[in-house]
C-alpha cells in the first residue's frame, strides 16, 4: 500500500503530469522501477556522521517501530481475506516474518536515506504525543485515501494505454 501511494506521488508530483508543464521528452525507462529510480534525487552533499545517522534512525524505531508498520501493512492486506480466515491469515504472517531483519533494513535504509539534520528533526517530531497519535492513525488514513489513488492510476493508465481523452 506504501509502494502505491509512494507511486502515485512520485508521478502525480512530476512535472511531466503539471497542467501547464512542456511536453515530456520520451521517458527512457521502461518499468515503474526504473521510473522511480530515475526520479529519485540526488543524496545531499553533507550526509553528516553515518554512526550517528544509524544512532537517530535506531531511535526513531523507538518511536516508529518497523514491527508495528509491517503489522498495520498485515492487517491492512487481511483484509481481503475471508472473514473467517483473517486471524490465522495474520497470524501466520507474523510467525514467517523476521521483524528483526525488517527492522535492521529499515534503520540502514533511514541512515543512508536522511541527513543528521533531518534524523534529528525526525526524532524531535515524533517524539511528541501528537506526533505518535498521527503516526498510529496514519494507516487508517492510508486506507481511505490508496484505493482511490489507485483507481485513478488504473484509469491513467488505460487512458495513456488506450489513448482515450481523460477528464
Amino acid at each position: 500500500m506504501r509502494l502505491l501511494l509512494f507511486i502515485a506521488v512520485l508521478l502525480l508530483s512530476s512535472p511531466a503530469f503539471a497542467q501547464d508543464a512542456e511536453p515530456a521528452a520520451e521517458p527512457k525507462a521502461e518499468t515503474v522501477g526504473e521510473m522511480v529510480e530515475a526520479a529519485k534525487p540526488p543524496p545531499p552533499a553533507d550526509m553528516g556522521d553515518l554512526q550517528r545517522r544509524v544512532e537517530l534512525a535506531t531511535k526513531m524505531h523507538e518511536f516508529r517501530p518497523a514491527r508495528e508498520q509491517v503489522d498495520n501493512a498485515v492487517a491492512t492486506i487481511a483484509l481481503k481475506v475471508a472473514p473467517d480466515k483473517r486471524e490465522l491469515f495474520k497470524i501466520g504472517m507474523r510467525n514467517v516474518l523476521n521483524y528483526k531483519a525488517i527492522e535492521k533494513v529499515s534503520i540502514d535504509a533511514m541512515a543512508e536515506t536522511f541527513t543528521e539534520k533531518e534524523l534529528e528533526a525526525m526524532v524531535e517530531y515524533y517524539s511528541k504525543p501528537e506526533a505518535r497519535s498521527v503516526s498510529d492513525k496514519y494507516y487508517l488514513y492510508q486506507e481511505k485515501v490508496s484505493p482511490e489513488i489507485v483507481k485513478m492510476l488504473d484509469k491513467a493508465m488505460m487512458q495513456v494505454k488506450t489513448g482515450a481523452p481523460g477528464q
